[in-house]
């Protein structure tokens, strides 16, 4: 790997020279994840072609909760960490409660010892010019914090880090990307077994893999290909809300769920619960990993959120205004911040007004959320009075 100290620059910062080349990196290694990753080939091709590229040396990778950003981070920097002379270190930070504790969480991580100086002035002169991947994972609650990192890059010229953050860090030479749902099958209740062994679509080998955990027999078969294809469209290929339905196959069938989500009115959240009792609290449940997300807007963006829940099928600005009751611009800066955090996304359109949506999955949790407000009754009628205009 092309390393970042070798990027050519006209005014290159100052070197914090270190005595030793060895850093105390026990505690940082990445944790081994108790389950194999399914797919994402596509994905980990792109993120390594981007790191490899010399002025890259901050990557976000953004998303919904759910969507396996820890997971595509882990196995990204499995595979490029040895380009990097002083290896890779993991620091997860969901648990982290203030922007103030991120410094000395880091400092620790890394085996370094505060000393009376605090931990953001240490942390430059521990890493000096060492060749580090730094990968810090769930950095969206704490986002206040992130400044120092642009310091770190600034006086460390052999860093590179790898974040995961459900919104970007909105750092100079940030580069940003936004991890997708997985692959899908074709859509349609027609898919036949060969077609879904064909397309080999990573939303049905993870439903397949995680399901034979729960039930060993269970395989993709005729009578079954096609319930499991449509399943996996109906929960928007997120990983985290597969994995949770594949966990129920015990005592409930593909066939079995997908015609219960299939009738008016249906809710897919009360289906997605149950998850591992070793996993954060917030990806037990996929309403708990929504939530995260909404917890962390400002009020301004939950109120518009919501609203637009109402739109089945996507949306254009114009609409998204009279339904939020607010101008053009302060719309379109809300709509940017929501997809930045994975809580809509563009979607393509004919002509050249953007139209954008939400995943059904994200959408529900937004319905519950217009009901609990108070205000459904006035949003549904100026969504009705748009309709009609």
């Amino acid at each position: 790997m092309a390393s970042a100290a070798a990027d050519p620059r006209s005014s290159p910062p100052p070197v914090l020279s270190v005595a030793s080349r060895s850093l105390d990196l026990v505690g940082a290694r990445p944790p081994v994840p108790p389950t194999p990753l399914v797919g994402r080939h596509a994905e980990i091709a792109a993120l390594l072609a981007i790191l490899t590229r010399p002025e890259v040396r901050l990557l976000t990778l953004t998303g919904p909760g759910g969507v396996g950003k820890t997971r595509l981070a882990i196995r990204t920097a499995e595979e490029i960490g040895p380009g990097f002379a002083d290896g890779v270190a993991f620091v997860p930070l969901a648990a982290v409660a203030t922007p103030e504790l991120v410094p000395p969480t880091v400092l620790r991580t890394l085996g370094g010892r505060e000393a009376g100086e605090p931990a953001a002035e240490r942390l430059p002169r521990l890493i000096g010019d060492r060749s580090l991947l730094l990968v810090l994972d769930n950095l969206e609650h704490v986002l206040p914090a992130v400044p120092i990192l642009a310091d770190l890059l600034a006086t460390c010229p052999g860093l590179t880090i790898v974040a995961t953050s459900r919104a970007p860090l909105r750092l100079s030479g940030e580069h940003v990307f936004p991890v997708p749902p997985l692959s899908l099958p074709a859509a349609g209740r027609e898919v036949s077994l060969a077609a879904a062994e064909t397309q080999r679509s990573d939303a049905v080998l993870l439903f397949v893999q995680r399901a034979q955990s729960t039930r060993p027999e269970f395989a993709l078969a005729t009578e079954n290909a096609a319930a499991v294809a449509e399943l996996c469209h109906l929960l928007d290929g997120l990983p985290l809300a597969i994995e949770l339905a594949a966990a129920r196959v015990g005592h409930l069938s593909p066939a079995a769920m997908t015609a219960r989500l299939r009738r008016p009115g249906a809710a897919r959240l009360p289906l997605l619960t149950g998850g591992a009792r070793d996993l954060p609290g917030r990806l037990q449940t996929m309403r708990g990993a929504i939530a995260w997300s909404y917890d962390l807007l400002a009020e301004g963006e939950r109120t518009r959120f919501r609203r637009l829940a109402v739109f089945a099928g996507g949306f254009t600005l114009d609409a998204a205004a009279a339904v939020c009751a607010a101008d053009e611009w302060t719309t379109l800066d809300s709509i940017g911040s929501l997809v930045a955090e994975g809580l809509l996304r563009e979607e393509p359109a004919a002509g050249h007004e953007p139209r954008f949506a939400m995943l059904e999955t994200i959408r529900e949790f937004g319905l519950e959320q217009l009901a609990a407000s108070g205000e459904e009754a006035t949003v549904r009628a100026a969504h009705a009075a748009w309709c009609i205009t």
